[in-house]
Protein backbone atom coordinates (compact mmCIF):
# COMPACT_ATOMS: atom_id res chain seq x y z
CA UNK A 1 0.00 0.00 0.00
CA UNK A 2 1.04 3.49 -1.19
CA UNK A 3 0.28 6.40 1.89
CA UNK A 4 -0.14 9.83 0.33
CA UNK A 5 -0.69 12.90 2.36
CA UNK A 6 -2.83 15.73 1.71
CA UNK A 7 -2.98 18.63 3.97
CA UNK A 8 -6.37 19.28 5.74
CA UNK A 9 -4.20 23.06 6.62
CA UNK A 10 -6.84 25.98 5.74
CA UNK A 11 -4.44 27.26 3.08
CA UNK A 12 -4.40 23.72 1.50
CA UNK A 13 -8.19 23.50 1.67
CA UNK A 14 -8.78 27.40 0.14
CA UNK A 15 -6.59 25.79 -2.83
CA UNK A 16 -8.94 22.76 -3.51
CA UNK A 17 -7.04 19.99 -1.02
CA UNK A 18 -10.39 18.57 -0.34
CA UNK A 19 -11.12 18.01 -4.16
CA UNK A 20 -7.68 16.79 -4.77
CA UNK A 21 -7.99 14.25 -2.36
CA UNK A 22 -11.63 13.00 -3.98
CA UNK A 23 -10.05 12.80 -6.83
CA UNK A 24 -7.17 10.58 -6.52
CA UNK A 25 -9.33 8.54 -4.09
CA UNK A 26 -11.51 7.96 -7.34
CA UNK A 27 -8.42 7.74 -9.41
CA UNK A 28 -6.61 4.74 -7.41
CA UNK A 29 -9.66 2.92 -7.11
CA UNK A 30 -10.55 3.27 -10.95
CA UNK A 31 -6.45 2.42 -11.56
CA UNK A 32 -6.70 -0.14 -9.11
CA UNK A 33 -3.94 1.08 -7.37
CA UNK A 34 -3.77 0.25 -3.29
CA UNK A 35 -3.54 4.13 -1.93
CA UNK A 36 -3.70 5.05 1.58
CA UNK A 37 -5.06 8.63 1.57
CA UNK A 38 -3.53 10.34 4.91
CA UNK A 39 -5.20 13.97 5.84
CA UNK A 40 -1.85 15.97 7.48
CA UNK A 41 -0.94 19.36 8.55
CA UNK A 42 0.60 22.36 6.53
CA UNK A 43 4.69 21.98 6.65
CA UNK A 44 3.84 25.87 6.61
CA UNK A 45 4.90 26.96 3.06
CA UNK A 46 2.11 28.55 1.69
CA UNK A 47 2.76 28.54 -1.75
CA UNK A 48 3.01 24.92 -2.21
CA UNK A 49 -0.18 24.47 -1.00
CA UNK A 50 -1.55 21.71 -1.77
CA UNK A 51 1.54 20.32 -1.53
CA UNK A 52 1.34 16.33 -1.89
CA UNK A 53 3.28 13.88 -0.65
CA UNK A 54 4.12 10.71 -1.49
CA UNK A 55 5.99 8.00 1.04
CA UNK A 56 8.59 5.95 -0.58
CA UNK A 57 12.04 3.57 0.31
CA UNK A 58 14.27 7.31 0.20
CA UNK A 59 11.23 8.99 2.15
CA UNK A 60 8.61 11.20 1.77
CA UNK A 61 8.62 13.16 -1.58
CA UNK A 62 6.55 16.02 -1.88
CA UNK A 63 4.53 17.69 -5.46
CA UNK A 64 3.01 21.17 -5.39
CA UNK A 65 1.13 23.36 -5.58
CA UNK A 66 -1.47 20.82 -7.19
CA UNK A 67 -4.23 21.90 -8.69
CA UNK A 68 -7.63 20.05 -8.88
CA UNK A 69 -7.85 18.20 -12.11
CA UNK A 70 -3.90 17.50 -12.04
CA UNK A 71 -4.17 13.73 -10.39
CA UNK A 72 -4.35 11.69 -13.83
CA UNK A 73 -1.12 13.54 -14.96
CA UNK A 74 0.65 12.97 -12.08
CA UNK A 75 -0.46 9.45 -11.95
CA UNK A 76 0.71 8.81 -15.39
CA UNK A 77 4.20 10.56 -14.69
CA UNK A 78 4.63 7.39 -11.68
CA UNK A 79 3.60 9.86 -8.40
CA UNK A 80 2.98 6.47 -6.88
CA UNK A 81 6.43 5.86 -6.77
CA UNK A 82 8.15 8.88 -6.37
CA UNK A 83 8.28 9.80 -10.36
CA UNK A 84 9.63 12.50 -12.37
CA UNK A 85 6.86 15.34 -13.09
CA UNK A 86 7.26 19.04 -13.02
CA UNK A 87 5.86 19.70 -9.80
CA UNK A 88 8.03 17.30 -8.19
CA UNK A 89 10.20 18.96 -5.41
CA UNK A 90 12.25 16.05 -4.33
CA UNK A 91 12.37 14.76 -0.70
CA UNK A 92 10.10 16.64 1.75
CA UNK A 93 12.94 17.63 4.25
CA UNK A 94 15.78 18.68 1.21
CA UNK A 95 13.30 21.36 0.23
CA UNK A 96 15.05 24.74 1.35
CA UNK A 97 13.04 25.86 3.48
CA UNK A 98 13.10 23.35 5.57
CA UNK A 99 16.43 21.73 5.31
CA UNK A 100 17.87 24.42 7.42
CA UNK A 101 15.08 24.54 10.47
CA UNK A 102 14.94 22.37 13.75
CA UNK A 103 11.39 22.28 14.64
CA UNK A 104 10.35 22.52 18.32
CA UNK A 105 7.10 23.87 18.26
CA UNK A 106 5.77 22.55 14.74
CA UNK A 107 7.96 19.38 14.92
CA UNK A 108 4.53 17.20 14.19
CA UNK A 109 3.06 19.83 11.76
CA UNK A 110 2.92 18.23 8.32
CA UNK A 111 4.30 15.11 9.57
CA UNK A 112 1.25 13.19 11.51
CA UNK A 113 -3.02 13.06 11.08
CA UNK A 114 -3.56 15.81 13.59
CA UNK A 115 -6.94 13.84 14.21
CA UNK A 116 -5.34 10.68 14.82
CA UNK A 117 -4.55 10.07 18.76
CA UNK A 118 -2.65 6.87 17.93
CA UNK A 119 -0.57 9.05 15.48
CA UNK A 120 0.28 11.57 18.09
CA UNK A 121 1.45 9.03 20.85
CA UNK A 122 3.30 7.67 18.35
CA UNK A 123 5.57 10.19 17.36
CA UNK A 124 6.17 11.69 21.23
CA UNK A 125 2.73 12.63 22.08
CA UNK A 126 1.76 13.20 25.87
CA UNK A 127 5.62 11.96 27.14
CA UNK A 128 5.90 15.72 28.35
CA UNK A 129 2.61 15.67 30.58
CA UNK A 130 3.88 11.87 31.65
CA UNK A 131 6.80 13.11 33.00
CA UNK A 132 5.00 16.71 34.60
CA UNK A 133 2.59 13.91 36.27
CA UNK A 134 5.99 12.78 38.12
CA UNK A 135 7.44 16.32 38.84
CA UNK A 136 5.82 18.43 41.43
CA UNK A 137 4.60 21.82 40.27
CA UNK A 138 7.57 23.52 41.64
CA UNK A 139 10.42 22.08 40.03
CA UNK A 140 8.30 22.32 37.03
CA UNK A 141 8.20 26.03 37.41
CA UNK A 142 12.17 25.91 38.20
CA UNK A 143 12.54 23.62 34.94
CA UNK A 144 10.25 26.39 32.50
CA UNK A 145 12.14 29.25 34.09
CA UNK A 146 15.58 28.03 33.15
CA UNK A 147 14.84 27.03 30.11
CA UNK A 148 13.85 30.68 29.04
CA UNK A 149 10.83 29.36 26.98
CA UNK A 150 8.65 32.76 25.98
CA UNK A 151 5.42 33.31 25.09
CA UNK A 152 4.64 33.52 21.26
CA UNK A 153 3.00 37.00 21.64
CA UNK A 154 4.79 39.97 20.68
CA UNK A 155 5.62 40.89 24.30
CA UNK A 156 7.64 37.30 24.81
CA UNK A 157 6.79 37.35 28.13
CA UNK A 158 8.71 34.72 30.28
CA UNK A 159 6.55 31.54 30.89
CA UNK A 160 8.24 30.82 34.03
CA UNK A 161 7.14 33.92 35.61
CA UNK A 162 3.70 33.96 34.95
CA UNK A 163 3.41 30.05 36.12
CA UNK A 164 4.98 31.14 39.04
CA UNK A 165 2.35 33.56 39.75
CA UNK A 166 -0.35 32.04 39.13
CA UNK A 167 0.73 28.70 41.16
CA UNK A 168 1.25 30.93 44.04
CA UNK A 169 -2.14 33.18 43.78
CA UNK A 170 -4.45 31.35 46.44
CA UNK A 171 -7.75 30.86 44.93
CA UNK A 172 -10.59 28.15 44.77
CA UNK A 173 -10.94 28.71 41.20
CA UNK A 174 -8.35 29.01 38.45
CA UNK A 175 -8.60 28.99 34.38
CA UNK A 176 -6.28 28.15 31.76
CA UNK A 177 -7.45 30.06 28.86
CA UNK A 178 -5.90 29.90 25.41
CA UNK A 179 -5.85 32.57 23.30
CA UNK A 180 -6.41 31.03 20.18
CA UNK A 181 -6.67 35.14 18.06
CA UNK A 182 -4.98 35.12 15.16
CA UNK A 183 -4.21 38.83 15.52
CA UNK A 184 -0.94 38.39 13.54
CA UNK A 185 -2.11 37.84 10.57
CA UNK A 186 1.56 37.53 9.35
CA UNK A 187 1.96 34.68 10.85
CA UNK A 188 -0.49 32.56 11.24
CA UNK A 189 1.16 30.74 14.08
CA UNK A 190 -1.97 30.21 16.01
CA UNK A 191 -3.64 28.53 13.39
CA UNK A 192 -1.23 26.22 12.19
CA UNK A 193 -0.59 24.66 15.44
CA UNK A 194 -4.02 24.30 16.28
CA UNK A 195 -5.26 22.77 12.70
CA UNK A 196 -1.75 21.33 12.59
CA UNK A 197 -1.32 19.52 15.78
CA UNK A 198 -3.93 20.36 18.36
CA UNK A 199 -3.39 17.73 21.12
CA UNK A 200 0.10 19.25 21.65
CA UNK A 201 -2.10 22.42 22.25
CA UNK A 202 -4.10 20.01 24.33
CA UNK A 203 -0.88 18.17 26.33
CA UNK A 204 0.49 22.01 26.77
CA UNK A 205 -2.87 23.16 28.30
CA UNK A 206 -2.99 19.89 30.69
CA UNK A 207 0.78 20.54 31.80
CA UNK A 208 0.30 24.24 32.69
CA UNK A 209 -3.36 23.43 34.65
CA UNK A 210 -1.75 20.66 36.30
CA UNK A 211 0.99 23.08 37.54
CA UNK A 212 -0.92 25.59 38.61
CA UNK A 213 -3.66 23.90 40.17
CA UNK A 214 -6.36 25.00 37.24
CA UNK A 215 -9.79 22.71 36.96
CA UNK A 216 -11.27 24.35 34.03
CA UNK A 217 -9.46 25.07 30.95
CA UNK A 218 -11.14 26.86 27.52
CA UNK A 219 -10.10 28.11 24.15
CA UNK A 220 -11.16 31.73 23.64
CA UNK A 221 -11.61 31.45 19.97
CA UNK A 222 -12.03 28.82 17.52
Amino acid sequence: MTRVFIPLDSFAVACGADEIADELALAASRGGHDVAITRNGSRGMAWLEPMLEVETDEGRIAYGPIEPGEIAELLSAGFLTGGAHAKRLGPTEKIPFLAKQTRLTFKRCGITDPLSLDDYRAHGGFDGLTRALSMTPQAIVQEVTDSGLRGRGGAGFPTGIKWKTVLETEDDRKYIVVNADEGDSGTFADRMIMEGDPFCLIEGMAIAASTTRMATGYSERV
